[in-house]
């Protein structure tokens, strides 16, 4: 793996903002950059790009709880979780068919309840992820902010090609200039979130909100 020294100027910034709030996400950033840093042997791009997209992926969850304002935790029980144990449900229905061409397909209430639980959890993570992302790039609540949809557009490319059975199959690894410009995005967040400006923004709405508070007049 690189040193640190290895790293440019501003990728040893943000390292080292990392580095002081979660040596832990620190570690999979200096990872994933020391990887694209390298060069592997031909037949392994598609190892090489999982990898670097597998940090910047468990970097980009992680960066909320650490950065952002009011990070909403993972649903317990994730959809993850509750769907795992749907096979095992229905093979406790052996009569529940969903692949039958009825227009109407009537399943016991245990399926129901679990089918819907999954559909609950599935839309909170949702709502979760743009709402962290929202608090985590703005500062705010606000989640119509174009560069949250920038945000999730890196993430969602870090998850794509961080899974072998997906992109990989179909079609050409990425270039390192791809990755790079997804990381530099990553990379914007951190640098703004870690210096004074969110800061200076809080104090200058604070003094904005006194300035501007009607006053009453005295009797």
């Amino acid at each position: 793996m690189a040193d640190a020294q290895d790293l440019d100027e501003r990728r040893l910034r943000v390292f080292d903002a990392l580095q002081e709030r979660s040596p832990r996400l620190a570690g999979m950033y200096r990872t994933g950059i020391a990887i694209l840093q390298s060069t592997w042997p031909d037949g392994r791009e598609s190892a090489r790009t999982a990898v670097i997209c597998h940090c910047m992926r468990e970097l980009m969850n992680g960066l909320p709880a650490v950065l952002g304002d009011a990070a909403i935790p993972r649903p317990d029980p994730s959809s993850g979780a509750l769907m795992a144990k749907l096979p095992d449900l229905l093979a406790r229905h052996p009569e529940v068919d969903l692949a039958s061409e009825q227009d109407s397909i009537p399943v016991p209430r245990p399926v129901a309840r679990a089918l819907g639980a999954l559909i609950a959890a599935v839309a909170q993570e949702r709502g979760r992820n743009r709402a962290n992302a929202a608090s985590l790039v703005t500062g705010a609540g606000d989640s119509r902010h174009p560069a949250i949809q920038q945000w999730l557009d890196a993430y969602q490319f870090f998850v794509g090609w961080a899974h072998l059975d997906r992109n990989h199959e179909a079609r050409t690894p990425p270039e390192d200039a791809e990755l790079a410009a997804n990381i530099r995005v990553v990379e914007d967040v951190i640098e703004v979130r870690t210096t004074m400006f969110f800061d200076n923004l809080h104090s200058i709405e604070a003094l904005l909100a006194e300035i501007n508070a009607p006053v009453e007049e005295e009797k």
